[in-house]
């Protein structure tokens, strides 16, 4: 069945879902479910609900619960942002299952997004997580300068700072490492923009206990960059669940 995602107000009495003109619109003219149809609502943070669009327009109803899915280990991408694709990057990391996302301003970033981009980011993300049947969307923070984000955001149990050309352990190698005995542990990579990362943003890096590491011995885009290490940490977790 095909999926919305809502509002916990959007739940009524009487097991009664008020749909917005959006979803509405979504519903009948695109998805072209009639009245009796049957879709899942889902409130993006796990519970999900069988329900049945009604004849009243922007009504549907509650049919029963289903089984919530369970809360993802958290897995964060802070990305610097690049020219041009991070659309693509939100969609694809929550196909990953990515649950936080931080998108950075650089010294080379040259992209200095609008406040409606973060909306569309956010649903961009919804949509994702309702077409891989996620359950869970994950939070897009605004965006903010590499400085200020390392300074006020709390390290997790592992913090992986990707760098190219460099002679370090492979993502791959380290994830491994910290996951074999915790595969469910908290998990932040750091990804950095088209020019690569300054050497005083390597060495504040570290200082703050980011692990410098390798995505391998390719020259990869920016976007590519971030894509290729939520994939080696799913494929690592994977593996050890």
């Amino acid at each position: 069945m095909q999926r919305i995602t809502i509002d916990p107000d959007q739940l009524g009495s009487s097991d009664t879902l008020q749909l917005t003109r959006e979803q509405t619109h979504y519903l009948q003219r695109v998805l072209r479910l009639k009245s009796g149809d049957l879709f899942i609502a889902q409130d993006g943070a796990g519970h999900q609900w069988r329900s049945q669009l009604m004849e009243v327009s922007g009504q549907a109803k509650i049919l029963s619960d289903l089984a919530p899915k369970p809360p993802p280990a958290s897995l964060e991408l802070v990305a610097a942002l690049p020219k041009a694709g991070f659309d693509d990057v939100v969609r694809q990391a929550t196909e990953l299952g990515v649950t936080a996302i931080y998108p950075i301003l650089s010294t080379r970033t040259l992209l200095k997004p609008s406040p409606k981009k973060i909306m569309r980011w956010q649903r961009i993300a919804q949509e994702a997580s309702e077409q891989c049947e996620r359950g869970h969307v994950p939070q897009i923070f605004a965006p903010e300068s590499f400085e200020h984000w390392i300074n006020n955001v709390p390290n997790n149990s592992g913090n992986f700072f990707c760098v190219a050309r460099v002679n370090a352990p492979t993502l791959l190698t380290r994830v491994q490492s910290l996951l074999v005995d915790s595969p469910q542990q908290s998990l932040r990579v750091v990804v950095g923009p088209e020019g690569g990362w300054t050497n005083r943003e390597i060495t504040v890096a570290i200082a703050h206990g980011y692990q410098q590491t390798s995505l391998g011995s390719g020259i990869l885009r920016a976007t590519t960059a971030s894509l290729t290490a939520l994939a080696i940490v799913s494929s690592a977790r994977e593996q050890l669940i």
